[in-house]
């Protein structure tokens, strides 16, 4: 008899067979078999944390362009936009300019955060185009006993499609406001010898806006003209036969700024150039009825390039590397008991940084074993207990050795409810570009930054009033220590750790299907994260809400989608407040205008709504100083797909 593990994984093959999950009852969706919680693949109902899934269907539908959308949309978070970059925040911490994000992003189980900043592209930086994502699983809370470093407050898995999900070749093309064009070529097959092979290539262009700021001391009256626009590139290529998968993601953006950020000039040269590799093998194997077990080996390869201008022109780059390998095994050897264990070795063999005043080139050799038992001592009781020890060294032969443990407990009175009760203590490494960047001027390092370190505990609750209602609700206590801010030092900008902050919370989450099609999602957050003078943490929104409905309408193919997003008041880095905001998105999709042929349409901020974000630290400083950056306004965009099949 196979292990659970083993069944897991064909239920969930059996549910993505079924093709269009939107006709799928949520009953059915939350047994798809789920890793991103424990490593140990499990029903969504008993995984050890509170698990939201954003499927293809739900991004075809509202028409997702980039992950930062598709998480904008999940419970609790929220993206906030630079003009240059968008960074991830969630459960009351998500400092504007924070690279880090401190949620660690998954690609099909391998994590994609690279070494510099240990960031992950989110919008058009990210490392997949979206029509390449079978779902995305988000895991709130502290996930190091199973990832380790940097999966601080929660784990995003973006889970590929399979060539059969294409079946053919589809080429889709796309025009927006603002001068943008998008194209890509999709393929995807699933030959006679049952090997699925899907490759995809895409590209976007945008010509931007011309964006004026009040604060800007400037003969151009304020305005930046022509440093907006951005090219992005993607490539994504896999393939399956038998127990092995391979696939590599390429991306590449480049980005001109317009605010002028750590004191540049306004209105004159400023760019980011991102560029990201990821490159993986994976073999999965029954080793005997009681052990399966799974190898990863994996490369990444992330470059940054900046110009910036002071007067003259400035230029700095940024190059990574890394290479690793990963052995797990699950054992049932026991009765009502699974045991996870593995260890994983990651070589960080480049972490450059080169600025015009100076250059780092470092590396550095991390090592670690994890352990999970999962006990079953009943139909009612799960204990899932685990911890994960990690022991880095760097290139001077610094080592640090962290523990990182949880325990977690689920109650399944009835089988339509569940409670689950976990603690947890993770840790993040500080980057190297925290440690070590300086420009002599702006910035600051600090090679004597400690690790930040979380200690949580949740409550989640689970509820199917029938086949197509799942209620999920959670209550949250967090509390940090030596967590690293960006602060001013002495007129420049230093990482520093700080003392102990916390974060208290709760999030509700409803989803119901209707027989019809009709789906609709609502969710609501409470928190309220404070440093350790118990005042508000900057980009803290104390409530976010959203809805999501999408219906079938006219004929068959035709689908209307209709979400809302409100976020409350926040604090600024110059300890101000800016106001809270409503946002509304339409978009209209045709599967089938014409034989082959689809259409979708779509308006963002459909309301006009004028809004801004909290500004990052960065933006106070030269003379054009800003506490928040203005939003963009209504927009539009119309996307052809044609299927060759």
């Amino acid at each position: 008899m196979l292990t659970a593990t083993t069944q897991a994984l064909a239920e969930d093959a059996d549910v993505r067979n079924q093709g269009d999950l939107t006709q799928i009852p949520i009953e059915q969706l939350v047994t798809m078999n789920v890793q991103s919680a424990s490593k140990i693949a499990n029903q969504i109902s008993i995984a050890p944390s509170a698990v939201s899934i954003v499927t293809a269907e739900d991004i075809k539908a509202y028409g997702y362009h980039t992950l930062a959308e598709i998480l904008e949309s999940m419970r609790g978070l929220y993206i906030t936009n630079d003009r240059a970059y968008s960074f991830l925040g969630g459960r009351g911490f998500g400092r504007p300019g924070d690279f880090t994000g401190r949620i660690m992003l998954l690609l099909d189980g391998s994590q994609i955060n690279n070494n510099i900043y240990n960031s992950a592209g989110l919008a058009y930086t990210g490392i997949i185009d979206p029509s390449m994502i079978e779902r995305v699983e988000y895991v709130s809370g502290p996930g190091s006993a199973v990832y380790g470093n940097n999966a601080f407050f929660g784990i995003i898995n973006i889970i590929t499609k399979q060539g059969h999900d294409i079946n053919g070749l589809q080429v889709v093309g796309e025009v927006s406001s603002y001068g943008g064009r998008d194209a890509k070529i999709n393929y995807g097959k699933r030959l006679d010898n049952g090997a699925e092979v899907l490759f995809s290539a895409s590209g976007f262009n945008s010509d931007g806006q011309d964006h004026y700021f009040a604060n800007a001391n400037h003969g151009s009256g304020g305005v930046a003209h022509n440093l907006d626009d951005q090219q992005s590139r993607h490539l994504f290529g896999k393939v399956e036969w038998s127990e092995w998968v391979a696939q590599v993601a390429y991306s590449t953006r480049k980005k001109d700024v317009p605010t002028a950020p750590y004191g540049a000039d306004f209105n004159a040269p400023y760019n980011y150039e991102d560029t990201s590799l990821e490159a993986s093998l994976k073999h999965d194997r029954q080793l005997s009825q009681s052990v399966q077990m799974s190898l990863n080996g994996y490369y990444g390869h992330y470059g940054y390039r900046g110009l910036a201008t002071y007067g003259t022109p400035w230029n700095e780059a940024s190059d990574g590397q890394w290479w690793g390998l990963n052995a797990q095994f699950v054992g049932s050897w026991f009765k009502n008991q699974r045991i996870l264990f593995g260890s994983e070795f990651r070589y960080d063999f480049e972490q450059k940084i080169t600025t015009p005043v100076s250059e780092l080139n470092t590396h550095e050799k991390t090592l670690s074993f994890y352990l999970q038992d999962e006990i079953s001592f009943n139909r009612y009781w799960v204990a899932n207990i685990g911890a994960r020890f990690d022991s880095n060294q760097d290139k001077v032969g610094h080592s640090t050795e962290k523990l990182s443990p949880r325990l977690a407990l689920t109650y399944k009175p009835f089988d339509t409810t569940s409670f689950k009760l976990s603690r947890s203590i993770a840790y993040r490494r500080p980057s190297p570009f925290e440690k070590y960047y300086t420009d002599n001027d702006a910035q600051l390092t600090n090679p004597n930054l400690k690790p930040e370190r979380v200690d949580a505990t949740e409550l989640v609750i689970e509820h199917h009033f029938d086949q197509d209602t799942r209620l999920l609700g959670s209550i949250y206590h967090y509390q940090t220590d030596d967590y690293i801010w960006n602060v001013p030092t002495a007129g420049k900008l230093q990482f520093n750790n700080r003392s102990g902050g916390e974060s208290n919370g709760a999030e509700l989450e409803l989803e119901k299907h209707w027989h019809n099609n009709v789906r609709f999602r609502v969710s609501a957050a409470a928190q309220n994260a404070t440093n350790a003078k118990g005042s508000w943490q900057v980009n803290a929104p104390r409530q976010v809400a959203k809805a999501n409905l999408s219906i079938p309408f006219w004929s068959q193919g035709w689908r209307a989608a209709f979400e809302v997003q409100s976020y409350s008041e926040r604090k600024t880095e110059a300890n101000n407040v800016t106001g809270g905001y409503s946002l509304a998105n339409l978009t209209i999709t045709a599967d089938k205008l014409l034989p082959h042929l689809g259409l979708a349409f779509g308006i963002r901020n459909l309301f006009d709504r004028d809004y801004s974000q909290v500004a990052p630290r960065s933006n106070l400083r030269g003379n054009n100083p800003m506490t928040t950056i203005p939003q963009d306004d209504r927009s539009y965009w119309l996307r052809m797909t044609y299927d060759f099949q």
